[in-house]
């Protein structure tokens, strides 16, 4: 059996200050067994084959190595995990291997052990090609930094790249943030960019100085910077497939796709989430590890699990299809869930909901020969937030 794998790497130089994730800077490492050790890399192999054993997995489809900041391994130690990894089940021919790295920790030397553990895609974090937006937020990184990552990827990586940015950073000015789009011209190497809108986590430290005064911020700006980015994006070329990612033809991200149509992951490390579907009992497995790394290296299985029925899954369906622009299709939910998708999302009822985003023109029915297809168009995503609470 085939399943995804993600990796995580929970260690940072220093968090952002808008970072919501489970992530250790240095600072609060220092003096206690949290460190990016050979024991934790041995804990996610040790751990990968318990799961590999449990459900029999002959095969990776795709590994994403994400975090915190995966890039913080050393060489040996990225070649360690994959190898280890792949003596557990091998990627498959197709196999989609991606790393998170920031942009101060590219070097030929990490290339070069990318490359030789296997991975075959990077995905780096820009957030901004502003230094007063990326001070805002205190994000370890600068303009020259980034530029200076992305010339040696120029040269020095044979691989796929994805890149994100954030729109609606605080100090980031308008003309700098449509013109940092520039670099797409620049850089061919890069076939898919994540945008996402600036989101307020609370108790983040972001959350607090916002609170306090200290920064101005403007979700509506946050978001209408979001619909510029957006259409500066399609216009290169770049086409949007999912609520905040775009990409060239053909290369859409397959790891986060086994995520939004419901298939089977394990998620190993520190933090990490799996989840392991059984549709033929209309219920799904769930776990998260501990956030403690010292226990999570004494023991592979720290975990809370919890059990999904068949009502939860069946939103989480709707909710994962409708956030692409390819949408739902009738038969795969009727094949799963055993109903009627029309009648579920109030197709053709009066005063249903699909009927009534239908005729605001914000969604869209298309007949296929391999079923009926509904999604929600390019403005219609924009409320996907909204859509979903009138299905719930």
């Amino acid at each position: 059996m085939k399943a995804s794998l993600y990796i995580h790497i929970p260690f940072c130089k220093k968090k952002c200050d808008y970072c919501d994730f489970f992530s250790i800077g240095e600072a609060d490492r220092r003096g206690k067994k949290n460190d990016l050790s050979d024991s934790y890399i041995s804990s996610i192999i040790n751990e990968t084959r318990i799961y590999a054993d449990l459900y029999g997995i002959s095969e990776w489809k795709s590994v994403y190595t994400g975090g915190g900041t995966p890039s913080l391994l050393s060489p040996q130690q990225s070649i360690d995990l994959f190898s280890g990894i792949k003596k557990i089940a091998p990627f498959s021919k197709d196999c989609e291997v991606t790393f998170e790295m920031n942009p101060d920790d590219v070097t030929e030397s990490f290339l070069d052990a990318c490359q030789k553990a296997g991975v075959n895609r990077l995905s780096m974090g820009i957030q901004a090609l502003d230094d007063a937006a990326l001070n805002a937020v205190n994000r370890g990184s600068s303009v020259e930094i980034i530029m200076r990552a992305l010339e040696a990827l120029k040269s020095h990586w044979n691989g796929r790249l994805s890149v994100d940015f954030i729109a609606g950073l605080p100090n980031h000015k308008w003309k700098s943030f449509e013109n940092q789009f520039e670099i797409l011209k620049q850089y061919p190497k890069i076939d898919h960019v994540s945008l996402y809108t600036l989101t307020v986590e609370e108790n983040t430290p972001l959350w607090k100085k916002i609170e306090d005064g200290k920064i101005n911020f403007s979700f509506e700006r946050a978001d209408r910077m979001w619909i510029k980015g957006r259409n500066i994006l399609e216009k290169m070329g770049f086409m949007q497939y999912e609520v905040s990612n775009f990409s060239k033809k053909g290369f859409e991200s397959r790891h986060n796709q086994t995520y939004w149509h419901q298939e089977n992951y394990i998620g190993v490390g520190a933090g990490a989430s799996g989840t392991w579907y059984d549709f033929d009992k209309k219920s799904a497995l769930r776990w998260t590890n501990t956030l403690s790394i010292p226990s999570y290296i004494e023991s592979a299985l720290n975990r809370k699990t919890e059990q999904l029925d068949e009502q939860t899954l069946e939103f989480e369906f709707l909710m994962l299809g409708f956030r692409c622009l390819s949408g739902v299709n009738d038969r795969d939910f009727e094949r799963r869930f055993g109903k009627s998708l029309a009648q579920r999302i109030g197709d053709g009822i009066e005063g249903g909901v699909f009927s009534k985003w239908q005729k605001m023109r914000l969604a869209t029915k298309t007949s296929t020969p391999n079923g009926t297809v509904y999604a929600l168009n390019r403005r219609g995503i924009l409320l996907l937030n909204r859509f979903l609470e009138e299905l719930m």
